[in-house]
């Protein structure tokens, strides 16, 4: 998931070498001496090789430790040696796959709807996402950022790339123009994006992720992580200055850089998924991922990892999966970070809270429902947008620390600018009759 650490570089060895920083994708575990590497997957597309290199590296480098899908449309392998991180870095290279910017202080890997170039009617944005991507990546200003910077692209209006979550969201319109919002994020306290511009031309998308970036490099807080984000700039500033402010820095961008001539594609009129595959709690394991790599790849078709732990298969023709597969095409949507299994800052096991949701309530309650439980406020699975989101918490029952949830319902997924509503506090064991009474 996309958890939060304060160092921006790992702990030196005992040998005085120092680990890669966060900016390489590396966090240390709440397990002393063991390590999480966070992957880059532009868009959620990969390839059959890169799929295969991870799996193999999470059987010989993670201890068992599955595959983990993030909300972010990254993939993390966990339980890694310290010894091993070199190792891990210079075999995802050797398949194109780049560990820079996953984590830390600089730009994200920009998320984009699964599906958009099948998408009736919508707009196909993964070029435009890479010519982003390339662009920002030649900005110095990228390596002194106060902290992270998000940017999402969407399709077409059903937003699924979450733009209000995002310090730039961008959504395809008809006729191949977008409206962007900006400025939003979640954490302990919570804040969606407002509109910014409402016919922005796919051209203008470069340089105005230029101007922001420049912006928030500059205004942003570097004292204070906790209020350090691009829409902290826009609270301090009031929405009409930093409006102004940004549309001054995208005038100035424009005009000291030529813009490549970019259009977005129409989606294809005929939408080929044939499967979605939710995962449970994001995780497969190397065994997992290799049979399904050696079922699908001979039927031609893609995979894409989306943003709430699945997989979509896209391919001219239906595949068959066997039934342990395939059954993951009728589980339900819970999003649950690693919490404390892995993460310091982790409060409650979000894991064994999903597997009892699964458990305890009957599936057909769950279909259509989000439900998002995340470890600490910080909020990793977005819970504070989802239809149920949990948020772990210590409590004490007579005397000892015991695991709460704060419940939260009737949020929008990030697809418009709905914040799901505090419910109450409930302890861990009683979350999954909590859910079922609010479905």
């Amino acid at each position: 998931m996309e958890n939060e650490r304060q160092s921006n570089v790992s702990p030196a060895s005992g040998e005085g070498t120092p680990l890669p920083g966060r900016v390489l994708g590396v966090y240390p575990q709440k397990q002393a001496g063991l390590y999480m590497q966070r992957v880059k997957i532009p868009g959620g597309r990969i390839n059959w090789p890169q799929w295969r290199r991870i799996a193999e590296l999470a059987e010989t480098c993670c201890n068992g430790f599955p595959l983990h899908l993030t909300t972010r449309q990254d993939l993390e392998l966990h339980n890694i040696r310290r010894q091993d991180v070199a190792t891990v870095q210079q075999r995802l290279a050797e398949v194109g796959l780049t560990v820079f910017g996953a984590c830390g202080d600089s730009v994200r890997n920009i998320t984009v709807c699964s599906g958009c170039e099948f998408c009736p009617g919508g707009l196909d944005v993964m070029p435009l996402a890479q010519l982003v991507r390339q662009g920002i990546d030649r900005e110095p200003v990228i390596f002194t950022l106060p902290r992270k910077f998000k940017i999402s692209l969407s399709g077409c209006p059903k937003a699924c790339a979450k733009p209000w979550l995002n310090d730039l969201g961008f959504i395809g319109q008809p006729g191949g123009r977008f409206v962007v919002i900006g400025a939003g994020s979640l954490g302990a306290k919570p804040a969606l994006g407002i509109e910014l511009y409402h016919n922005m031309s796919a051209g203008d998308v470069l340089p105005l992720c230029v101007a922001a970036v420049e912006m928030f490099e500059k205004h942003g807080d570097r004292q204070n992580r906790r209020r350090a984000r691009f829409r902290h700039v826009r609270e301090r500033l009031g929405d009409d200055v930093f409006k102004a402010e940004l549309e001054s820095r995208f005038e100035h961008v424009k005009a000291r850089r030529s813009r490549p001539r970019v259009t977005c594609g129409a989606g294809l009129g005929q939408v080929q998924q044939q499967c979605r595959l939710q995962l449970p709690d994001g995780n497969v394991t190397p065994a997992q991922a290799v049979r399904l790599a050696d079922v699908v790849e001979p039927h031609e078709a893609a995979v894409r990892i989306d943003l709430e732990h699945g997989l979509v298969l896209y391919g001219p023709k239906p595949v068959p999966l066997p039934a342990d597969l395939a059954a993951w095409a009728t589980g339900p949507t819970i999003v649950a970070c690693p919490g404390s299994r892995t993460c310091p800052r982790g409060l409650t096991d979000c894991w064994a809270t999903a597997a009892k949701i699964r458990e305890c309530v009957p599936t057909e309650k769950l279909s259509g429902v989000r439900i998002s439980i995340s470890g600490c406020p910080n909020g990793c699975a977005h819970s504070a947008v989802a239809s149920i989101g949990l948020v772990g918490m210590l409590r004490k029952i007579d005397g000892a620390a015991a695991p709460h949830y704060q419940v939260l319902a009737g949020g929008g997924n990030g697809t418009n600018a709905t914040l799901a509503t505090l419910q109450g506090v409930q302890r861990a064991e009683d979350v999954p009759t909590v859910v079922e009474t609010l479905l």
